[in-house]
C-alpha cells in the first residue's frame, strides 16, 4: 500500500495542478511506522536499484530519471499483500466529491465510512473539507 505524505501546498500541486484524483485512506506517519511502513528511496542508477532488488528489498525503491522523478514527493509504503486495518487506523477517508458514497444513498453503508472522519476535495477553492464521522450519509 502506497501513501504521500504532503503538505497543503504540496497537495494542492498534486491535486490542482498535476490533476492527481483525490482518492485515499489517511493514516499518520506513526500509524504507518506500526504497521511496518517506511518511506521509499529514490534511485537514480541501476545499480543502485539492482541492490535492492537482490536484498528483494525493491518494493521500497522507486526508479527516477529522464522524464520520471517522484522526487517532489515523500512516498511512503506499507507492505501488505492482503491490506487489513482497523477502524482506529483511520485518520479519514479521502474522496473527490462530497456527493459520493461507498453504496447508493439509502442503503446502509460500511462501517469504515460511517465511523471515520472524510475529507472532501474540493477542487474549484483547491481546499480540503472535513466532516465527522457519520456526517455523510
Amino acid at each position: 500500500m502506497s501513501f504521500s505524505e504532503t503538505t497543503g501546498d504540496h497537495l494542492r500541486f498534486l491535486l490542482g495542478e498535476r490533476r492527481y484524483c483525490p482518492w485515499g485512506i489517511v493514516m499518520t506517519r506513526p500509524q504507518v511506522l506500526c504497521r511496518g511502513g517506511g518511506t521509499v528511496a529514490y534511485m537514480q542508477d541501476e545499480a543502485t536499484l539492482a541492490m535492492f532488488k537482490g536484498a528483494k528489498l525493491d518494493h521500497w525503491a522507486v526508479r527516477t530519471g529522464g522524464s520520471t522523478d517522484w522526487t517532489h514527493e515523500r512516498e511512503w509504503r506499507i507492505p501488505w499483500r492482503g491490506p487489513t486495518m482497523r477502524l482506529d487506523e483511520v485518520r479519514a477517508i479521502f474522496i473527490p466529491d462530497q456527493a459520493w458514497r461507498p453504496a447508493p444513498k439509502g442503503e446502509q453503508q460500511p462501517e469504515l465510512w460511517t465511523r471515520s472522519p472524510i475529507w472532501v476535495w474540493r477542487a474549484e477553492k483547491k481546499t480540503v473539507g472535513e466532516f465527522k464521522p457519520g456526517e455523510l450519509m
